[in-house]
């Protein structure tokens, strides 16, 4: 069923959560013959060396641009190749905070009437301190919102993993 979305943005982060957005954003796109904005948020703030508070230097940065500049062409390609037509897919990679480039700067500067983003990544004691970026986004978005869940193995297996987080805490 089309529901005349015409601009979508999806936010991808290499998460299965992202990979459900972007599938879910294809099909969208599809059926709508709409185009569609691919677009990955490097945060900078958590950007570390593991969890020792070390923020990178430059030479580390240029790399991690690199490999995301990589992954979102590689995207490019396998979309196109799924088939969307080149000319309805854009793949943008910005510096700072998701949930402020995405719901701000991104959405109004490009006009998308859907926002899909995955469910969060992060794990429950990281979503209390930080908040996650797909709650903020339906809180906040000037537009439609979709929030792609993960296959539920995909779920289970992500729990079992939080909870060895905690453990490990």
């Amino acid at each position: 069923m089309a529901l005349g979305y015409k601009k979508i943005l999806v936010g991808i982060d290499g998460s299965k959560g992202s990979e459900q957005a972007l599938f879910d954003a294809l099909n969208i796109a599809k059926r709508n013959d709409a185009h569609l904005d691919v677009l990955w948020v490097l945060d900078m703030n958590s950007l570390e060396y593991g969890n020792a508070g070390i923020t990178l230097d430059g030479e580390r940065i240029y790399k991690e641009e690199q490999e995301c500049e990589k992954y979102i062409n590689d995207l490019k390609q396998h979309l196109i190749e799924e088939g969307l037509p080149e000319n309805k897919i854009a793949v943008h990679l910005r510096f700072g905070n998701p949930k402020t480039v995405i719901v701000e700067d991104f959405q109004p500067e490009y006009q998308n009437d859907l926002i899909i983003v995955g469910e969060t990544g992060k794990n429950f004691f990281k979503r209390i301190i930080v908040g996650s970026v797909a709650s903020y986004i339906m809180r906040t978005a000037k537009c439609d919102v979709m929030i792609a869940k993960a296959p539920e193995k995909i779920l289970s297996k992500e729990i079992d993993i939080d909870l060895k987080d905690i453990d490990a805490e």
